[in-house]
Order: C-alpha cells, then sequence, then structure tokens
C-alpha cells in the first residue's frame, strides 16, 4: 500500500483556508505567512493531482474534491490533536 505523502500541516492549512475563504486571512488566523499558505496549498494541490479550490476573485471556494478532503481532514487533526494530548 503506498500512503500518499500529505502532512499534519498541509491539512491544518488546507483547513483554515477552507475555514477563512482565503490565503491571506488563513495566514493571519494560524500565524504563517502568506506565501508559505499559497505555497503549501500548492504543494498539497500538486500531491493531490487536483484543485481544492475555485477561485473568485480573490476568494477561494471549495471545489467538489476540496470538501471530500475537508470531510476527512476535520477528523484526521482532530485525532492527531487528541493523540497529541494522550502524551502530555
Amino acid at each position: 500500500m503506498k500512503l500518499p505523502k500529505l502532512t499534519l500541516r498541509q491539512l491544518h492549512i488546507f483547513v483554515a483556508i477552507a475555514d477563512q475563504g482565503s490565503t491571506t486571512a488563513a495566514s493571519e488566523a494560524i500565524a504563517l505567512s502568506q506565501s508559505a499558505v499559497s505555497a503549501a496549498l500548492h504543494e498539497l494541490e500538486r500531491l493531490m493531482d487536483t484543485q481544492l479550490f475555485d477561485r473568485v476573485g480573490k476568494r477561494l471556494v471549495l471545489n467538489e474534491s476540496g470538501r471530500i478532503l475537508l470531510q476527512h481532514a476535520r477528523p484526521i487533526l482532530d485525532l492527531a490533536e487528541q493523540i497529541d494530548a494522550a502524551m502530555d
């Protein structure tokens, strides 16, 4: 079985963009530079070989692929937080 090379960081950034609607707002919400957020999104879309958002002006709107990923990303991030808390 070949695992995708996704990271929790990429999923965290992706969820922030989905929640905020832009890379600029997401960067402010998670305290990263806008260029780092944009680069992470670009890399994630490259790894997934699909666009996750439709670009509507300066807004990023989840498309079908993005909605599918978001549905799975939130529980993964929640579980990662639970693991981290259990280890403290």
